[in-house]
């Protein structure tokens, strides 16, 4: 994946993310939108990966959870 953004999320912001994506999951499947997440234990974070080139939507989410 070739990953442009970067975002470091609490469990709760993950949480959010999480009910954001099972929403809007028709029309991300529709854009074939790609993310990535992952738990880092180091820093007890999930962090999102977001694709190059994906829709605006999920990173103006993910940019205000994080404001």
């Amino acid at each position: 994946m070739d990953v442009e953004n970067k975002y470091e999320l609490t469990s709760e912001q993950f949480k959010l993310w999480t009910d954001f994506c099972l929403e809007a999951h028709e029309e991300m499947y529709e854009n074939k939108d790609a993310y990535m997440n992952v738990w880092d234990r180091d820093k007890n974070l999930f962090i999102v990966y977001v694709a190059r080139g994906e829709q605006s939507g999920q990173e103006n989410f993910l940019t205000k959870l994080l404001a």
